[in-house]
């Protein structure tokens, strides 16, 4: 059965200023959040600079795996005046994604400022701040009744969001969100319910396509409520073989309540039941009801057909709310690689709710920086991760640095190669430690050398050596720690993506008159191994060009067919990709290039052929 919904074929851009979306990215997780109650991003949103599709609920990051549709916020209760009434962050089927519409009706301010603010606590994150709380914190705030909503009454709410997660090795696979709502009206409210809407649906985008609304996709949900855990989870049914991961929402407390004072309850209802004007007291006794719906496995299916399922999973009820009281609560979007790896994770979702997040934490990656040479790559890191103290010991334990390089630019962990380790020895302290620790294990290597001269004086230093020209690498140097045995935890290491950084090796700049310019491949036959697909991935390299030049590439005839500007203080070579100025590819043939150095002035020469 295919979904009917034009909409969801049209790539979505952002047209206010006041609505915005941003995504995860330090951990597992790639989670869309928003500044109006509403997760996910309904599978519709691309990137305005290269029209890839951006994650709605990405899980592995880069893996192509979606497992979210729309998420959004609800929050129920009885005014002061009587009514029955209900708020929205999303609905079932809507006519667009915008806040201040028919089930969309949270609503930043239009002030400008009013987005999703960055905050982090790594000390090389250009986000860093003091008060941050994780690695990526998203602090937002939107309100119900700044906008008049068709079919909406407003509770008068104040909703303030915030959402933290890390890239720990026990802590990447979750956001958690914190939602403080204050009454902003005249009056008590009663009985009140809260709760996340989630479609939750698992597909891989290399089995599905990027226009999921015209697949079977979301024909294959398998839904579950884990009632010890307060947790819904769902999985795909094993037809797409290529997502076998499982996600889920967790309640993990509200602040000041004993969390047996509350009940936490589980519906669905299959897609489209909720959409347009569903009256208040529908969507109020779902929240309330404390009946628990069966999982949608598949016995459920087998035998009562497949119901496409929408979940609701709900908490109350608060019985009073007075006029200016906030409520604290708090979910968490939980994924894992199979049962097991999800109970873990949702285990450890609950550990740092619990413990206020004073996580046992590795030391920052370190600031790194790359200079390309022939046939070899130089890494120049800092020494910021020394300093780092675990806010869960009060400790300076960094042990060691790993140096990694792989050829992918999504890799998994299994990607990466290991060139070397640094550590500490038994007989190192570092300056300001009084924890005594023991720096015993580990190779006892010695951190690397430092560069004494240049830019980079003063930075660590180390030198890949046997890369190929012309080939893009990727380079990523973590620190660790020498771990928490008071926690059960082994030493800790930073995540190799948090400074992933790409290079390509080549010559280097020179305006020497006796080094020749060059072309490689040359010939160019067919295709090349820098290919990267299609027409437009075709890939010559010129090499030993000054830091500032100008290429020109005439054809025999003397037609000027392509201008390139280069300009490069490291690097000596430039790619092309066969494409003229006029947007064509060019013909088969013999090539003269022309290569001006902007500082000098000197011209130089040489020839390449193009057989297709």
């Amino acid at each position: 059965m295919k979904r009917v919904l034009i909409l969801l074929l049209i790539p979505l851009f952002l047209a206010a200023k006041t609505d915005v979306y941003t995504h995860t990215d330090v951990g597992k997780v790639a989670l869309t959040v928003t500044n109006f109650g509403m997760f996910g991003n309904g599978l519709r949103l691309v990137d305005p600079s290269t029209g890839e599709p951006l994650p709605s609920m990405e899980y592995p990051i880069g893996s192509r795996t979606e497992h979210l549709y729309r998420a959004g916020l609800w929050i129920g209760g009885i005014s002061y005046e009587g009514e029955t009434l209900v708020t929205t962050g999303v609905s079932d089927a809507p006519p667009s994604n915008n806040p201040g519409t028919e089930g969309f009706e949270f609503f930043p301010t239009e002030e400008y400022g009013d987005t999703v603010i960055e905050k982090s606590t790594l000390l090389t994150s250009s986000y860093y701040d003091p008060d941050a709380v994780s690695e990526q914190d998203f602090y937002a705030t939107y309100y119900d009744y700044l906008k008049e909503v068709p079919h909406h009454t407003p509770l008068h709410l104040e909703v303030k969001q915030t959402t933290y997660c890390w890239s720990y090795s026990y802590t990447d696979d979750f956001v958690i969100v914190n939602f403080v709502v204050t009454n902003k009206g005249d009056g008590d409210i009663t009985d009140l319910y809260f709760g996340i809407y989630a479609e939750l649906a698992t597909g891989n985008r290399d089995f599905w396509g990027d226009d999921f609304a015209s697949t079977p996709y979301y024909q294959h949900k398998r839904l579950y409520f884990l009632d010890s855990l307060a947790m819904i989870y769902e999985k795909n049914d094993g037809f797409d073989t290529l997502a076998p991961y499982l996600a889920g929402v967790k309640f993990l407390g509200l602040e000041g309540v004993p969390a047996g004072s509350l009940s936490a309850n589980f519906h669905w209802w299959t897609w489209k039941d909720m959409v347009g004007s569903v009256d208040d007291k529908v969507r109020y006794g779902l929240m309330s009801d404390t009946m628990r719906y069966p999982d949608v496995d598949d016995y459920y299916v087998a035998t009562h057909g497949y119901p496409d399922p929408i979940s609701l999973l709900s908490v109350g009820p608060v019985s009073r709310l007075h006029p200016g009281d906030s409520l604290s609560f708090t979910f968490a979007f939980v994924c894992g690689e199979d049962f097991d790896n999800l109970m873990v994770n949702a285990s450890w979702a609950q550990k740092a709710y619990e413990m206020g997040y004073i996580l046992p934490s590795p030391p920052p990656s370190p600031n790194l920086y790359v200079v390309p040479g022939s046939r070899e790559v130089t890494l120049y890191f800092d020494d910021i991760p020394l300093d780092a103290v675990d806010p869960s010991t009060h400790c300076r334990d960094f042990e060691g640095f790993r140096i990694y390089r792989t050829e992918n630019p999504v890799p998994s962990d299994s990607d990466w190669i290991l060139l070397a380790q640094y550590d500490l020895t038994a007989a190192d302290t570092l300056p300001g430690d009084t924890c005594y620790l023991d720096h015993s294990i580990g190779f006892n290597t010695g951190l690397p050398e430092k560069e004494d001269t240049g830019a980079y004086a003063g930075y660590f230093k180390f030198v890949d050596r046997g890369v190929r020209n012309g080939f893009t690498y990727y380079y990523a140097v973590t620190s660790y720690d020498v771990g928490d045995p008071s926690q059960g935890l082994e030493s800790l290491e930073s995540a190799k993506r948090l400074n992933m950084i790409s290079v390509i090796p080549g010559t280097p700049p020179t305006s020497e008159d006796t080094v020749e310019i060059g072309v490689y491949p040359n010939p160019y036959r067919l295709r090349s191994l820098w290919d990267t697909g299609g027409e437009r991935g075709r890939v010559i390299r010129f090499y030993n060009l000054p830091k500032r030049c100008r290429i020109y590439i005439f054809n025999l005839a003397g037609d000027l067919v392509k201008t390139i500007e280069h300009e490069d203080p490291y690097s000596g070579e430039e790619s092309w990709n066969l494409i003229t100025d006029r947007d064509q590819p060019i013909a088969t043939g013999l090539y003269i290039t022309v290569v001006k150095d902007l500082e000098t002035g000197k011209v130089k020469k040489t020839k390449f052929a193009v057989i297709k």
